[in-house]
């Protein structure tokens, strides 16, 4: 409930004639609060939003809201955010927090859920049931809230679409046309054969899955087990009770 009355401070605050816009396209709750180190919300008015300082490089979308908890943590409260480079940061979204000690990803909002897009991180995901998941770089897949067996909703891990990426990738690369041609070429040699790669963990999850429910059975079997030579014990000691005085 904090959490929630803090983002409505800080959208009303947007919504004040007192607005500041830092580098033309950005606005910044409280006033020129990045180049302070206390808290800070920024909404995206401009087509990017560049930050780049020290171990951290974020680019948003235009019309997304972040928020800057602390040196170490930020929270992505809407629309989409390229993380380039984050050591020693964690990400928050509203149904799971993201970290990497090295390389870039993507947290893309769509609709009720978020895309969680890794390109070629250390990536560690911790969704809000406490569940941890590891998606391999060239893959992404989708996290929403908690449903009503209390556990987070997510989908399978899945290749990333190239042809749907670029655009989105081109939209806040900073750099010159060569060199992002020059990335996306280095970027696809380091993903390799993403189908081949695709259809192994398909393949582990099955057998992690059958190995599961081998483990159940068993399990089920032994209870059965178990409670069978209980209830022969008791017949024994009823018969003994009964004839054996």
């Amino acid at each position: 409930m904090k959490k929630v009355f803090r983002f409505l401070i800080f959208l009303l605050a947007f919504q004040m004639e007192v607005r500041v816009r830092a580098s033309g396209d950005v606005l910044q709750q409280p006033v020129a609060c990045l180049k302070s180190k206390e808290t800070c919300a920024l909404h995206v008015t401009g087509p990017v939003f560049h930050l780049r300082r020290d171990e951290l490089s974020l680019h948003a979308k235009e019309n997304s809201t972040l928020m800057r908890v602390s040196a170490s943590q930020w929270r992505l409260l809407k629309g989409t955010l390229w993380v380039e480079k984050s050591a020693g940061v964690d990400i928050e979204t509203p149904y799971a927090t993201v970290s990497a000690p090295q390389g870039q990803y993507w947290l893309i909002e769509r609709g009720s859920q978020i895309v969680v897009r890794n390109i070629d991180a250390d990536l560690h995901v911790v969704l809000r049931d406490g569940k941890k998941l590891e998606v391999p770089a060239g893959f992404e897949f989708w996290i929403s809230g908690i449903n009503s067996k209390a556990q987070s909703e997510y989908g399978m891990i899945r290749p990333i679409d190239m042809k749907e990426h670029l655009p989105l990738w081109n939209a806040l690369y900073s750099g010159t046309k060569e060199n992002f041609v020059k990335e996306v070429k280095h970027l696809k040699e380091n993903w390799g054969d993403l189908a081949e790669k695709s259809a192994f963990i398909y393949q582990a999850a099955t057998e992690r899955k059958l190995a599961s429910i081998a483990e159940s059975q068993r399990q089920a079997e032994e209870k059965s087990r178990q409670q069978a030579a209980e209830r022969q014990k008791l017949k024994s000691i009823y018969f003994q009770r009964t004839f054996e005085r």
